[in-house]
């Protein structure tokens, strides 16, 4: 790959995400032939459209540009859903000031299905190159067990004078897949706040950290209070139906099938292949007490979607499987997941999360500390079982993951 010429860069300017006129389209793709990359680089889960905007909802998804030509900078987004979902963005690397504590803006003040022009950066050099990134920050539907729409869409980056330029990422050493609830989501990891989205931060969350320090790109599924097979607080709806989408929050069209979704939301498994995939899931469905019942149930279902997925990714794929450190409980039947699928040929191994704190100001869930001391096991544990070497780029302890959102 080349880097494009100032007169293909100057093309690239001319395009604009989501435009729908004859001629602009027809620009659009000859500047992606042009440059070979699209001007805007989504990581994570989404859904595009041939207006070329795009629908999101799960943590941890960026949009990531590259401009030039102008001071200030605004995206063009809008969204479905009632409940608030939260962003930090990233100018040159720096997270932005906002709307709350490790948050630039949020949608709480959105009107459904109107597009809003969301400020981005300003005081940038305009004779420069400068980064973007704009990282979803909060679970697809915060703290809500019911499954309905409620997705962010993506439409355009835009300014006075800007031209957008292909991203210049990173190389990605790696790629992790990562599935949980609340402990993944970074439920509460705030701690103090007033009860709402505002105090969850995946931006600190230890599987963003974990991708920040192993130079990683990273797709999470993680939803606050949902199980393998059972949930912690009621609704139908299961992770392991979650992990079949696209959108999580999109509900399937038969009111008697909730653990299905819409045909066109069912997630392309070959189109994002993870070196590493990291599950933990068990806190919520209990397995204790009255809930023991549920354990051949768990081990079934759990070790099913470990086999749904080798065949998916390939036998390259490793599976970490966590316990902890909410709960115990689940660590016996998770270690026999493990035996199960390393006699059938799968890489798993346990991965143990036992022994970190979860203060009752974070309402008993790891806070930033403690979601930095996760990160930090972790990174060794998956380095250990997959022969990796920590990355150069950035390390847990950079500004607790505020950092550098480009490594």
């Amino acid at each position: 790959f080349k880097r494009p010429t100032k007169q293909q860069r100057s093309l690239v300017g001319c395009c604009r995400i989501g435009l729908t006129s004859s001629m602009r389209v027809a620009i659009l793709t000859v500047c992606c032939i042009v440059v070979a990359a699209s001007p805007v680089r989504i990581v994570g889960r989404h859904r595009s459209w041939p207006d070329g905007h795009v629908d999101f909802d799960h943590p941890g998804v960026k949009i990531v540009a590259r401009v030039t030509g102008a001071a200030s900078v605004s995206a063009v987004m809008s969204k479905v859903g009632s409940i608030e979902n939260v962003f930090v963005v990233y100018c040159d690397g720096v997270a932005q000031p906002g709307s709350g504590p490790k948050a630039t803006f949020s949608t709480k003040l959105w009107n459904e299905g109107t597009k809003q022009s969301v400020h981005l950066c300003s005081g940038l050099d305009a004779n420069a190159e400068h980064d973007i990134v704009i990282f979803k920050s909060t679970e697809a539907k915060w703290f809500d067990i019911k499954p309905t729409p409620n997705h962010v869409s993506f439409y355009e980056i835009v300014g006075l004078g800007m031209r957008l330029l292909p991203p210049l990422v990173r190389p990605q050493q790696h790629r992790i897949e990562f599935l949980g609830d609340s402990l993944m989501a970074g439920w509460c990891d705030l701690c103090e706040q007033e009860h709402s989205p505002a105090a969850e931060s995946f931006a600190i969350a230890w599987p963003n950290l974990v991708c920040e320090q192993l130079e990683a790109e990273c797709h999470t599924a993680a939803w606050t209070g949902y199980g393998m097979v059972k949930n912690c607080c009621g609704g139908e709806t299961l992770m392991s139906d979650v992990w079949l989408r696209t959108l999580a929050s999109t509900p399937s069209d038969d009111p008697s099938d909730p653990h299905g979704t819409t045909a066109d939301n069912i997630w392309n498994f070959t189109s994002w292949i993870p070196d590493a995939v990291v599950i933990n899931l068990g806190t919520n469905d209990g397995l204790t007490g009255s809930r023991e019942v549920l354990i051949s149930a768990y081990n079934a279902t759990y070790l099913d979607l470990v086999k749904s997925a080798a065949v998916a990714y390939g036998e390259q794929t490793h599976f970490f499987l966590a316990c902890g450190p909410m709960s115990d409980a689940y660590c016996d039947p998770v270690r026999w997941i493990i035996g199960q699928a390393n006699a059938m040929g799968i890489k798993a191994t346990f991965l143990d999360h036992h022994g970190f704190e979860c203060p009752a100001h974070c309402c008993g869930h790891p806070g930033a500390d403690q979601d930095w001391q996760m990160a930090v096991s972790t990174v060794r544990q998956v380095e250990a079982a997959m022969g990796w070497s920590a990355s150069t780029c950035s390390t847990p302890a950079l500004d607790r993951g505020l950092g550098s959102p480009t490594c």
